[in-house]
């Protein structure tokens, strides 16, 4: 036993279990590859409901039979939606027709991956459902518990953050609001975890005081919990690591709490290998890490200042985390950390606990939400952030090998090496001597960004954007999709915070729809519009942002070509070509055939060409595009859009005069580099 005892606390059988537990999550997720039962021919599915929310029109599920499935339905009328709001519950089965949906990765760089993000949740199918049946059958236990305390939350006036608190799901908040949350760097404050353990377990450690055998209950309920609340990783990770302290203790196995911290990483990835991917996995075991690594630099005779100290060891580990997903570190994130921290744990959990168990509390605890809300308002005006750009993974560990060695050894060199490096990237860019063009991939519009070596000058040639259509009060969803914040978190990863030039080629909406949006977020210096009468978005657009008619280029080369004034928006386009030597780009906008044809005596050759109007028939004529003449013809238009665009005709031109084409429905976003007078071609998807 003292042999034993001997190889568990050695060094060897620490890194032989995360050698194994590395081995086994590299081949649990990259050498095996998982596929669904199901198939493009799958027209009916039957399952059990994991979870779902209704938004306006729009019921989204996650099913279960033999595995999950992804499934979305277009709810068709108000008195269904009040149907399916009473009916539906967890644990239902539910029979459905329709077809299989889409999965499709990221189509711009360095933003969400959907595709990515249901693998790595074990989603392989998604489906689209146009008929939909609930089917009586038996509720498990678990099931039926869960939805009383849906139901509890429900009748306590349905309230966004109870249900956030109890049940760990924030979808309820508004969304707009919970990105303020996120924005701030409080939202970890809204995820089960140890903070809500330490006072569960507290609170049933105080009612089972005499009771024999309290441990094994209090347990028992955490994991009853647990289950309730759908295993989040932060609260697993939470329970587990309490267990094995006290295992720890009543085993005298005498092991460090970071040991055991190691030890419950390592359980957790051989229960699901999938768990390495989730940026929830890392947060709780690095931030759960720095305060045990740093346990030594707390007094608990100054609770002040400990909870500053907290708030930046916490920043300071999870900085390169929060990097790495969103590009940019809130700094004033420390200081709303230190308000919010108590504030949360000390006051609303706790009334969130007493609400849903005594409901004459809802006031109360109405009050302190309240509260919170305008403190977390305060905090969005008051915040400061500092966009960094997208860092590499090798980045983050030489991040954390310097933090590490700077709070061991408490040496000036070690903060020198830390301050330095941090510099070095955050001005990583000063060494990209390439030209980039990119033909973003904004659906049914076009949006395209020129960007010179160094970032001495960026040009956004038009931004995309989207019709909507009129929706009845109970359609309207609170959550519903926006480019627009892709496109900003594209442009941050990219360290872009100010466009010099924004060039709308003409006033239809999916050429200038996000303009006013975009510039919320990116600083937009200067705005050149077409001529020609302005419609309101462009009369908008010249009041809120500096427009002008004239603009000195800094990196790029521009040529604008005369054409005359028509009766129509599109054949009023703006048609340029910028050069960037010995290279040139054309774009057209959305001019005609009839525009083009006026251009045939000018200098209009060019190796890369916009195609006009998203490849529509009434563009690319075949006279225009032999003068043209272009390496690769770039078509930007939506995935099955309703104007079938790019045309038969306009592919079978192109094919008869030997163009090559690249088309952002297939190829997501296409990025054209140049250096050293040659050019490189990435596409996202591809």
């Amino acid at each position: 036993m003292k042999k034993l005892k001997n190889l568990l606390q050695s060094k060897s059988f620490f890194f032989l279990l995360i050698s194994l537990s590395c081995i086994y999550a590299f081949i649990g997720t990259k050498v095996i590859k998982y596929h669904s039962i199901y198939n493009e021919n799958t027209t009916f599915l039957e399952g059990k409901i994991v979870s779902f929310t209704i938004d306006g029109d729009k019921l989204s599920l996650i099913l279960k039979k033999k595995e999950k499935v992804k499934v979305t339905y277009t709810i068709k009328k108000k008195e269904e939606k009040e149907q399916l709001q009473k009916e539906l519950k967890i644990g239902l089965t539910l029979n459905l027709y329709g077809k299989k949906g889409e999965r499709r990765p990221a189509t711009l760089p360095n933003t969400f991956d959907y595709e990515k993000y249901l693998y790595n949740n074990q989603i392989y199918f998604t489906f689209i459902a146009d008929q939909l049946t609930i089917k009586e059958d038996k509720m498990a236990l678990l099931d039926q518990l869960k939805n009383c305390f849906i139901t509890r939350i429900k009748g306590l006036e349905n309230h966004p953050y109870l249900n956030a608190f109890i049940l760990g799901d924030k979808t309820w908040i508004e969304q707009e609001e919970f990105e303020t949350i996120t924005a701030n760097g409080v939202s970890h404050l809204f995820a089960l975890s140890g903070m809500h353990l330490s006072l569960i377990y507290l609170i049933l450690n105080k009612i089972l005081k005499k009771v024999k055998g309290k441990k094994i209950i209090i347990y028992l309920v955490l994991i009853l919990y647990l289950i309730i609340t759908g295993l989040t990783i932060s609260f697993l990770r939470a329970i587990l690591f309490m267990f094995l302290l006290d295992l720890n203790k009543w085993c005298h196995w005498n092991f460090s709490k970071i040991k055991i911290l190691v030890l419950t990483a390592c359980l957790l990835i051989l229960k699901n290998p999938f768990y390495l991917y989730q940026m929830g996995f890392w947060l709780t075991f690095v931030i759960t890490f720095s305060l045990l690594f740093c346990s030594g630099q707390l007094k608990p005779s100054n609770k002040c200042l400990n909870l500053v100290k907290i708030s930046l060891i916490t920043f300071s580990f999870s900085l390169p985390l929060s990097l790495f997903m969103n590009y940019e570190i809130n700094i004033t994130s420390i200081i709303n950390n230190v308000i919010f921290v108590p504030l949360v744990s000390t006051l609303i959990f706790p009334l969130a606990l007493i609400t849903f168990i005594f409901p004459m509390a809802l006031p109360l605890f109405k009050l302190s939400i309240s509260i919170l809300s305008v403190l977390n308002e305060r905090a969005a005006i008051a915040s400061f952030s500092i966009v960094v750009g997208k860092i590499k993974i090798i980045e983050i560990l030489i991040y954390y090998i310097f933090l590490l060695l700077l709070i061991k050894r408490k040496k000036k060199r070690y903060l020198l090496l830390l301050v330095g490096f941090c510099l070095l990237i955050y001005n990583k860019n000063l060494w990209d001597g390439s030209y980039h063009v990119y033909y973003l991939d904004v659906g049914q519009g076009d949006a395209t960004l020129l960007i010179s070596p160094q970032r001495k000058e960026v040009i956004l040639i038009d931004t995309g954007g989207k019709l909507s259509y009129d929706k009845e009060e109970w359609q309207e969803r609170k959550k519903e999709y926006d480019l627009t914040k892709n496109l900003i978190l594209f442009f941050k990863s990219l360290k872009i915070t100010k466009i010099d030039l924004l060039i709308l080629t003409h006033g239809d909406l999916d050429h200038l729809g996000y303009t006013l949006k975009l510039s919320e977020a990116i600083k937009i210096e200067n705005v050149l519009l077409n001529q020609g009468s302005k419609n309101k978005e462009e009369q908008e657009i010249e009041k809120r942002l500096n427009s002008v008619k004239n603009y000195v280029f800094k990196a790029f080369q521009i040529e604008f070509f005369k054409t005359k004034r028509y009766n129509n928006e599109n054949d009023n386009s703006l048609i340029f070509k910028i050069k960037i030597e010995p290279f040139s780009f054309l774009f057209t906008g959305d001019a005609s055939k009839t525009v083009e044809r006026t251009l045939l005596n000018q200098e209009i050759k060019a190796t890369f060409l916009k195609l006009g109007h998203h490849g529509s028939k009434n563009s690319s004529d075949e006279q225009f595009l032999k003068k043209v003449n272009p390496n690769y013809a770039i078509i930007s238009s939506g995935r099955k859009n309703r104007y079938h665009h790019p045309s038969t005709e306009t592919m079978e031109t192109l094919k008869k005069l030997k163009i090559k084409s690249l088309n952002t429905q297939k190829e997501g976003t296409i990025e054209v580099q140049i250096k050293n007078n040659k050019y490189h071609i990435i596409s996202t998807i591809a």
